[in-house]
């Protein structure tokens, strides 16, 4: 047996990796082989000194290298992070069933189906940590019990981001997206508007609320075929019910503008900063269309002068004021451009589409359905979201038709006159427009919530058929996502880590892991050596201890998982 150093030079920089390495004879083959045994990581010189003079055999030492084994590695460093997050936020406290905290860090690090969690919960040092045996029947019993901790879960989070100074609700970001399921007979399953584009799967949609550094407080469940608009006074109401929250201003986007939503919000004394749609844009008074129509592909770098410059990407006008609300037009030089030309290249898309139908039409040998070919054309044009822009007829020819068709100038010009043109609507009286513009721009975080809960912790696709499990597992997510904010809050106000994501700060730390050795009865636990980075993000977001030789040991002795002996 013999160590065995491993060499990777990446990004300028060259890495040592050692390994526990057995020869022996190959009978098939006819030739000595190697053998990994283990697999060391990084060794410090004294620990390279220490195993090869094991290996030797030199004096001093209680074992010879042959009676040392390696029982198995650990994944450490990020789990035990995740968990000084958790007993940072006070969760250890609120939620007593650890199953939660295990799920909650599971889909942050490595989202598993609830039935392969306890496995990869094995592979953790979570079982030394948490003292907690699991398995899938437990883990369900925890999810049926965590849905009626829902609205306590969140009273708690929205106290708890104000005590530690996090944030504060002088803005609210709210928005819903929805999550499909593979198979489901729950009666929160329903066909409805997908923003997964899976029209074909039944849903669930998801409220969210969170603060302007993105921390969640309140999240609902709602059936799939809900609309946007039909989410926003229930959601106004809970934030008296349930939080007594007296004053604020709510961010939202133009899928929950009515007149209905805004008059609720106001009864409420609550301000709001929303977006409008481009329908309800061209009925705003005061509009500068003989402007507007003006901007071209070629003048739009001096016709943006006609506004004030917040930002490169962001000029405003604010328009008079209409029955307590203020209207600020905004304009963006490069959308402009971009949305000018992407219906340019679906105009042409589509005259190339019809004049190859003709073509197709014109070789056809059977009779074709009139109807049928109307229907299909008409679809076509609605999935392109041209029907405005187009007219056709039928033109009969023999037993098969050719399709006169126009582009409707008119409307492609009404189409164009509001390129790069957005219109922010509130009722905040002292607010300069250039606030209410970070205001909105700052909706980023809620879009980054949902980013997070579908990609990262991967919140879909749902397999759960009973409710309250259903509800359980979006708490799971929400609570997953909430580790990940803070976990890039805490690094994003370090120098040099202002631009880590959650998951780029993950992989950093997954490497530090735990291995067990064990000889002459003894047994040790030996920790990979941690890299710079390593060491840095361990102190932002914990502390240096999890590092140090005096903690890693209080691991020992292990206990075996159950079966094995």
């Amino acid at each position: 047996m013999f160590l065995r150093e491993t060499v990777i030079k990446k990004a300028g920089g060259e890495y040592r990796y050692w390994r526990l390495v057995k020869t022996y004879w190959d009978k098939a083959k006819k030739k000595v082989r190697h053998k990994t045994i283990k697999q060391l990581g990084r060794l410090k010189p004294n620990e390279i000194a220490f195993f090869k003079d094991s290996l030797a055999g030199k004096a001093g030492h209680k074992f010879s290298w042959k009676e040392l084994t390696c029982k198995k590695s650990f994944e450490y460093l990020a789990v035990a992070i995740l968990h000084r997050i958790w007993q940072y936020w006070g969760l250890d406290s609120l939620i007593e069933d650890k199953t939660i905290e295990v799920l909650a860090i599971n889909r942050s690090l490595s989202p598993e189906s609830d039935y392969q969690v306890s496995r990869w919960y094995e592979e953790t040092i979570l079982p030394r940590i948490l003292d907690l045996t699991l398995n899938p029947t437990k883990i369900y019993r925890a999810l049926d019990e965590l849905s009626s901790l829902t609205s306590k879960i969140q009273q708690y989070l929205y106290s708890k981001i104000n005590e530690l100074g996090l944030d504060d609700y002088e803005l609210i970001f709210y928005d819903i997206t929805s999550s499909y399921f593979e198979q489901s007979n729950s009666d929160l399953a329903r066909y409805g508007l997908s923003r997964d584009h899976r029209g074909d799967k039944k849903q669930i949609i998801l409220a969210l609320a969170v603060t302007k550094k993105g921390f969640p407080f309140y999240w609902r469940v709602l059936e799939g075929n809900t609309a946007d608009t039909k989410t926003v006074q229930g959601f106004v109401e809970e934030l008296k019910i349930l939080f007594n929250l007296k004053e604020t201003c709510l961010v939202m986007d133009k899928g929950m503008v009515s007149i209905t939503n805004m008059e609720k919000i106001q009864t409420q004394n609550f301000k709001y900063v929303v977006t409008l749609r481009r329908n309800s844009i061209a009925k705003i008074k005061g509009m500068p269309w003989n402007y507007l129509r003006s901007i071209n592909e070629n003048n739009v770098q001096t016709k943006k002068d006609y506004f004030y410059c917040h930002s490169q990407r962001a000029y405003y006008k604010e328009l008079p004021s209409s029955e307590g609300k203020r209207y600020i037009l905004c304009f963006n030089p490069e959308k402009f451009l971009t949305e000018r030309l992407c219906r340019l290249d679906k105009i042409a898309s589509i005259k190339k589409h019809l004049d190859q139908k003709n073509q197709q039409l014109s070789q056809a040998r059977g009779r074709r359905h009139r109807e049928l070919l109307r229907e299909e054309l008409i679809r076509y044009l609605e999935k392109r979201s041209a029907s405005s822009l187009f007219s056709f007829r039928l033109i009969a020819k023999e037993k098969t038709f050719q399709i006169s068709y126009k582009v409707l100038k008119k409307a492609v010009r009404d189409a164009a006159k509001l390129d790069g043109i957005y219109c922010l609507m509130t009722n905040l009286k002292t607010a300069s427009p250039k606030e209410l513009i970070d205001a909105y721009r700052n909706r980023m975080e809620i879009e980054r919530s949902f980013h997070q809960l579908k990609s990262f912790v991967e919140i879909r696709p749902i397999y759960h058929h009973n409710e309250d499990r259903i509800k359980a597992h979006v708490t799971v997510c929400v609570l997953a996502y909430l580790l990940n904010n803070t976990v890039m809050h805490l690094t994003r106000q370090k120098k040099d880590f202002e631009e880590l994501t959650a998951q780029s700060i993950y992989n950093y730390l997954k490497s530090c892991k735990l291995v067990e050795l064990s000889a002459s009865g003894e047994q040790r636990l030996k920790l990979s050596t941690p890299t710079d980075e390593q060491v840095q993000l361990t102190k932002i977001l914990a502390d240096k201890s999890l590092l140090e030789e005096e903690h890693i040991q209080r691991f020992l002795p292990f206990r075996l998982p159950a079966g094995e002996k």
